[in-house]
């Protein structure tokens, strides 16, 4: 079977380089690429998610006064 090599850089929609954060291995079906997420954005959608449920709480505790 023909084997070939691709290099190839790996970036975040933000734009942060992600190429620390990927490691290739081989799958059963061939080479395979695993990419970790960026922790800029990571860390972004954490604090979208806390703040989207403090909210939610802020205001389901708020209607159950009413």
């Amino acid at each position: 079977m023909p084997s070939f090599e691709v290099e190839f850089e790996v970036f975040c929609s933000c734009g942060e380089g992600l190429c620390s954060q990927s490691e290739g291995s081989s799958g059963r079906g061939g080479p395979r690429v695993t990419v970790e997420p960026c922790e800029k954005c990571k860390d972004a959608a954490y604090e979208e998610g806390a703040d989207k449920g403090y909210d939610q709480g802020y205001g389901d505790g708020a209607h159950e006064k009413e």
